[in-house]
């Protein structure tokens, strides 16, 4: 389970290394301005959680602390998948992308387990800068990752000579629903032939009117992609009222 606890943002926390630790072992180092603590929860963290539960619907909680959150549920998941589900070739291999709310996290995960390259698309300069590039840094993996920081015109370009076999997209659907279609057909457009996308996000947002539902009632609209839930987590035992989901998606074989 994950406590998130919110720090002051100024440069000393930047500098500062904080580790993610997964139930199987597995260790991130990462840049944050705040931390994610992995820690089995007591009975005083339970506590605090449903607070924030409580408070995301009255839109008290820290947008940035509930994407950061979203992305260690996205890397608890991928853990999931690969230690306890036991498929471990999952990432050997393959050219990793990362959107959605970009931290680098994923992607170091996937290349400690594997993969290839992977390449990071990010257009905040100070979320590079103080953030991902440490954490790759901090994980010695810099030689094998890649960043794009273009617009969405030049993306799209890109992506139509460059496949990338596995997507993975944090806190997705954190964002306004009218960009829901421009975003399933970049990612139709990126995924390689038989490649999968991992996403995440919450059923509703207090902060915006994003969701899960909402995205997945799109593409199942569109029928371009085969859909399945990967979420790992309980969500009643993490009293969560707006419960995360990572959905994993493939391209439907016609």
């Amino acid at each position: 389970m994950v406590v998130v606890k919110s720090v002051s943002r100024h440069a000393d926390v930047a500098s500062a290394t904080s580790e993610l630790h997964m139930e199987s072992g597995q260790i991130i180092r990462y840049v944050a301005p705040m931390t994610l603590d992995c820690a089995e929860m007591n009975e005083h963290q339970q506590v605090v959680m449903l607070a924030q539960e409580k408070r995301l619907l009255f839109g008290d909680v820290s947008e940035e602390a509930e994407k950061w959150a979203g992305v260690s549920d996205l890397c608890q998941a991928m853990d999931h998948i690969v230690e306890i589900e036991k498929e471990t070739e999952l990432f050997k291999g393959k050219r990793i992308l990362e959107v959605g709310f970009c931290t680098g996290l994923p992607s170091v995960y996937a290349l400690e387990h594997g993969a290839v390259e992977a390449t990071l698309v990010c257009t905040d300069n100070d979320a590079l800068n103080n953030y991902i590039k440490p954490t790759i840094r901090k994980n010695n993996v810099g030689k094998l990752v890649n960043y794009i920081t273009c617009d969405i015109e030049q993306l799209r370009e890109k992506f139509e000579t460059n496949k990338f076999d596995i997507i993975l997209a944090p806190e997705l659907v954190n964002t306004k629903p009218e960009y829901f279609e421009q975003m399933h057909d970049m990612l139709k457009l990126a995924l390689a032939h038989n490649g999968m996308i991992f996403f995440s996000g919450r059923t509703h947002y207090n902060s915006c009117d994003g969701s899960m539902s909402a995205m997945l009632d799109l593409m199942k609209s569109k029928k371009c992609f085969d859909i399945m839930e990967r979420s790992t987590f309980n969500n009643s035992v993490r009293n969560e009222t707006a419960p995360r989901k990572v959905v994993q998606l493939m391209h439907k074989m016609c």
